[in-house]
């Protein structure tokens, strides 16, 4: 959106031309700034610090992809879709089979997500679509957007739950203490118990910012040391997590 404002200040030709080199739609990104405007214009009348001042709530800018990824995953929730190693459609939260729409630039076939899966065989592939269409022969899913790590999934979206799990001895190991972490009763990760723990209280720590914050946006800045923390944490949590995920 920041490239559009610059380059829109040279013509309309210009900027249809920059749509089109980038594949992107003139119309919907004209929609997409107005309805930014709109936003940001009715979250200062709430109290909202303006989005173009500089201070703790801009603090990491408005350009990194973790960010990015973590606020549309949040936004577009339960729009949410994964596979497995070897699968070419995905599965959606309502057990619906489906894949890239042919106009998505994640639909041509020197794009990962138009091909099989290639993850790990404990691993899944997550994947946030803006529109479910249903065809003749499947869905296909619009405006999408490869979610490299599951951590926003797990910090910022839907019901979060944790139970233990005990796995029985074998012949060459001994028992061990995992924990299982549940979103929604539909993803489900297996993690050490020390990291199930520490994403639990996060999250709780992370609702009640929220909850602080929205109702006295005023005081946005003026957050308590614990509260504050807990957004700091997420912010280094996010980033690191983007920056650790395999290279596509």
């Amino acid at each position: 959106l920041r490239n559009r404002d610059v380059i829109s200040k040279r013509g309309m030709g210009a900027m249809a031309g920059w749509c089109r080199q980038n594949f992107l739609n003139f119309s919907s990104l004209n929609m997409i700034s107005d309805l930014r405007k709109n936003v940001s214009r009715e979250l200062e009348g709430l109290g909202f610090p303006p989005c173009s001042q500089q201070g703790y709530h801009n603090r990491n800018g408005d350009y990194n992809p973790a960010f990015l990824q973590a606020s549309i995953c949040a936004g577009l929730y339960p729009n949410v879709a994964y596979r497995r190693q070897g699968d070419v459609n995905f599965s959606t939260m309502a057990n619906r089979k489906a894949k890239m729409h042919l106009s998505s630039v994640n639909a041509v076939k020197s794009q990962p997500l138009s091909a099989k899966c290639q993850v790990a065989e404990d691993a899944v592939e997550l994947v946030v679509f803006g529109e479910l269409v249903k065809g003749k022969a499947m869905f296909t899913m619009e405006n999408t957007t490869h979610l490299v790590s599951p951590l926003p999934l797990l910090l910022l979206c839907g019901q979060l739950h944790i139970r233990p799990i005990q796995f029985a001895p074998t012949e060459s190991s001994a028992s061990t203490n995992k924990a299982i972490l549940s979103l929604d009763d539909w993803l489900v990760f297996l993690c050490e118990p020390e990291t199930a723990s520490a994403l639990v209280v996060l999250r709780r720590r992370l609702d009640w910012a929220f909850s602080r914050i929205t109702s006295d946006p005023h005081n946005f800045t003026e957050l308590p040391v614990d509260i504050k923390d807990a957004v700091d944490t997420l912010s280094t949590v996010l980033i690191s997590s983007h920056k650790a995920a395999p290279k596509r």
